[in-house]
């Protein structure tokens, strides 16, 4: 497909630059998550090393793997979509067992100008299935340094007791680059014990934790929302929207604290609804 079956979206990101999204029009979106039922049908799967855009895995599942370890080592591939080529995608879905005629088919629909458009809803699984060919050379690669391996998207973790894991990196190179893709090295990570270790935002050195500043904001911004109705002030509507969407977040890794915050949601509801009834 070509841009005039996209809309362009760039959105600004931490470090200054733009992230650009391609959503697909209407038409194109239906036949696209078309496709996307058609492989999951198939049992068409992303590999089990893979945690990003799969169902039943997360963050969560991602960082646990990766708990109480003497030395994680994270790595970063580049423009993982855009990186992901048409040539590569059909020979992917051929290995698992489409036609010819039916991956050039769904090679036309996925792709934009020869890559995975980020923002179609093809694209996460696309890329896992390319990746998941990957995973397993770089898997291979870890046990060689007694490491656990798992990615997240475009994020690589390996976590090992062996205080050597990062002698790893000359060979992940190389196995990334025969893949097709770049490491991103200004993101390169190793993080050993003694200091705080984090996986897809999670903190792992003794279990999966949510970062302690995230709690302390969390709870703050709870606190806030409450005040600025006891005190008749303002209400940020985005806000108590953004603490309710956390709460699924909250949930997958510590449902304690998420059972909390629904208490905290339920006053703020109930508030919410008593300030409307003065108001009328």
């Amino acid at each position: 497909m070509d841009i005039s079956s996209y809309i362009v979206h760039r959105i600004p990101k931490s470090d200054g630059t733009l992230r650009v999204i391609h959503e697909p029009c209407p038409e194109l979106k239906l036949r696209q998550k078309g496709v996307l039922r058609w492989l999951l049908a198939r049992g068409i799967s992303a590999g089990k090393y893979a945690h990003g855009f799969v169902r039943g895995r997360s963050t969560a599942t991602n960082a646990a793997v990766h708990t109480n370890k003497r030395v994680i080592l994270k790595a970063d591939l580049k423009d993982f979509f855009g990186t992901t080529k048409s040539p590569v995608i059909k020979r992917i879905l051929m290995r698992e067992g489409i036609s010819k005629d039916v991956a050039d088919e769904i090679v036309e629909i996925c792709t934009l100008n020869g890559t995975l458009p980020q923002g179609a809803p093809t694209s996460p699984l696309m890329a896992n299935l390319v990746g998941k060919h990957m995973d397993y050379r770089i898997a291979g690669l870890a046990e060689k340094y007694d490491a656990a391996y798992t990615r997240y998207a475009d994020d690589l973790c390996f976590s090992s007791d062996n205080p050597k894991l990062n002698h790893i990196l000359p060979a992940l190179d190389y196995v990334v680059r025969k893949s097709g893709y770049t490491l991103n090295d200004k993101k390169t990570r190793i993080m050993r014990s003694g200091r705080r270790q984090t996986v897809t935002g999670l903190v792992v050195n003794s279990k999966v934790n949510i970062p302690r500043t995230l709690r302390k904001n969390t709870r703050a911004a709870v606190h806030n929302l409450k005040m600025a109705i006891v005190n008749g002030g303002e209400f940020d509507v985005q806000e108590f929207m953004r603490i309710k969407g956390m709460l699924a977040y909250f949930s997958d890794v510590r449902p304690d604290l998420a059972s909390r915050y629904r208490a905290d949601i339920a006053e703020i509801d109930r508030l919410l609804e008593m300030r409307n009834r003065l108001a009328a």
